[in-house]
């Protein structure tokens, strides 16, 4: 649920610095889907090509407030140069992981991402 809060945040900036009307695009599909099982699907789309998907399950730990989440999932929208960003992305206990073609990537694959550099 906190990813899903998330991307809509990311949605609703990404919004902002698109040219347009922009301002007045309509959410046209929004799906969210818990099961028993808990895992979850949500499934977001806007007027204006924003898309958010994600997909995820939780898993208990041994003691109350323990345990770990398994998340993958995108989101697309339209930068104001009219260049379609897309970022697929995978967080679990190994932390967060975001592919894109916009991302860059150093020689350990996250060098450059992060600010770290390599001697």
């Amino acid at each position: 649920m906190k990813l899903f809060v998330l991307f809509a945040l990311v949605a609703v900036a990404a919004c902002q610095y698109v040219p347009g009307s922009d301002k007045q695009a309509q959410i046209v599909k929004n799906l969210y889907e818990a099961a028993v099982d808990n895992s979850f699907v949500t499934d977001v789309e806007t007027s204006n090509g924003i898309l958010v998907k994600a997909y995820g399950e939780s898993l208990p730990g041994p003691e109350p407030e323990t345990g770990t989440s398994r998340q993958s999932g995108s989101y697309q929208y339209v930068a104001p140069d009219g260049q379609t960003i897309r970022v697929e992305w995978e967080a679990d206990e190994r932390g967060y992981r975001a592919t894109s073609d916009v991302i860059p990537e150093g020689a350990d694959g996250r060098a450059a991402a992060t600010g770290e550099q390599q001697f």
